[in-house]
């Protein structure tokens, strides 16, 4: 009963493994390599460029409203009848007056320029609300940026982490393999009883198992690694290992005072409240009157040609200063003032709880390395404990000196310890991947 479960694993593990294989065939990839396909290809980020590029295009729009409009229009005008003057008898004229003074057909064609000369500060406050919003857009690319590169690192180490967690599950089905054939000799010998072999055969099909689990999810951190990535979620993928360990050497009080210096989230939220402020200074412009120079060039007449008439001149020009204030709304200015003055404070209040959450998290993804690199150090001396704890005992089981449940206990100890060294390990660097990205100082490495 016991082989039949060995060969059914078996052969699903050779399935799962198949994938696997596929990854040799795939060009080796660092960190360095994965992080710059995420950025030109995934579609979040592209989307945050595209917006400062929107952006862009308000504040352009906005600067040219500083300078002089010009336009242009045609018309065309069919009276009922020829325009007259009239006048009755001794009005004007000893006689009763009825002259015809224009034509039926009216044809007029404008060239006009306006030039805004004081609106308050509306058209400038407008100019620096775009720019300022062409900063909040680079901002949020930048939040954008340091949120896939931590996405990717934490991807990337997670799929190491599961990598080497299948191969301490492989080296323990060898293990016991091993020694589940030593057990069977000694049975067959008579020199241990059946049920050590059976707990032999038990601890296998258990590692088996195991096994299975760790290249599902090996397989689910490679699907998760190239939807990251941008990539077809089945793509093989062979990553390179990163080298020595090394540690972070920021105090958290250091890891504080970067992250209320370099943070995009907090000089996003900062740039927001300037914009707040502008936006108050923007409704407060309509509290002055707009000033405007106006010039116009015209040139009429009774033909398309407008080449003037026998009342009329061809062409006729005008310059004029316009004046235009609206004094009095019911309060109505007053009150869009006041719904700014209240969105400032709401930023400003915004900006606290940010600052909270950042100066939360910082602490968080520091303590977390911390933890992790103490506990590489500790695992690091439990693995050679356990490795020479598993060497005596099956050393002594050969010589007849010890049980099954002493090498078997042995060797899940030191299967333990592996899987704990290894994810110490990697946990830490996916710590800090937290913490870069909670300061907002992410490296392309």
């Amino acid at each position: 009963m016991f082989r039949f479960i060995n060969v059914v694993i078996a052969i699903v593990v050779l399935v799962l493994a198949a994938g696997v294989h596929a990854e040799g065939m795939a060009e080796p990839m660092t960190l360095e390599q994965a992080i710059t396909i995420a950025l030109a290809q995934n579609p979040q980020f592209q989307t945050a460029t595209l917006s400062i590029e929107q952006a862009e295009h308000r504040y352009q729009a906005a600067e040219a409203d500083f300078f002089p409009k010009v336009g242009t229009s045609y018309t065309y005008t069919r009276l009922n009848e020829e325009p007259r003057i009239k006048a009755p008898a001794g009005s004007f004229y000893p006689e009763r007056i009825n002259a015809v003074i224009g034509t039926q057909n009216i044809y007029r064609w404008d060239l006009h320029l306006v030039q805004p000369l004081f609106t308050g500060g509306q058209i400038y406050q407008s100019y620096k609300l775009e720019a300022l919003g062409v900063d909040v857009a680079k901002l949020r690319r930048d939040i954008a940026r340091n949120e896939l590169i931590y996405s990717v690192k934490s991807a990337y180490f997670t799929l190491l982490k599961t990598q080497k967690l299948r191969d301490v599950a492989r080296q323990a089905v060898e293990q016991i393999t091993a020694h589940e054939k030593t057990a069977r000799d000694f049975f067959e010998q008579e020199m241990i009883a059946k049920n050590d072999l059976l707990e032999a055969q038990v601890r296998l099909a258990q590692a088996q198992q195991d096994l299975v689990r760790a290249e599902q999810s090996v397989a689910i951190a490679q699907a998760a690694f190239n939807t990251v990535l941008h990539q077809e979620v089945n793509q093989p993928v062979v990553i390179t290992d990163i080298g020595d360990d090394h540690h972070q050497g920021l105090s958290l009080a250091e890891s504080h005072s970067h992250a209320l210096q370099h943070q995009p989230v907090i000089r996003e939220i900062d740039t927001i409240i300037e914009q707040a402020h502008t936006a108050v200074k923007l409704a407060q412009s309509t509290y002055f009157p707009k000033v405007f120079l106006a010039s116009s060039y015209l040139r009429q007449g009774n033909q398309a040609e407008v080449r003037g008439t026998q009342y009329e001149d061809a062409e006729a020009w005008n310059v004029s200063l316009n004046l235009d204030w609206t004094f009095w709304e019911w309060g109505k200015k007053r009150h869009i003032v006041g719904e700014q003055r209240a969105k400032l404070l709401q930023a400003q209040e915004t900006k606290k709880e940010i600052v909270d959450k950042v100066l939360l998290q910082v602490t968080d993804a520091w303590l977390r390395c911390e933890e992790n690199w103490k506990n590489i150090g500790v695992s690091r001396t439990a693995l050679a404990q356990a490795e020479e704890n598993f060497r005596i005992y099956k050393n002594r089981f050969d010589q007849q000196m010890a049980t099954t449940t002493d090498v078997l206990d042995a060797q899940t100890l030191l299967t333990k310890a592996y899987a704990n060294y290894h994810t110490a390990r990697y946990d830490y660097y996916i710590a800090c991947s937290a913490l870069e990205f909670a300061i907002g100082d992410v490296k392309n490495f």
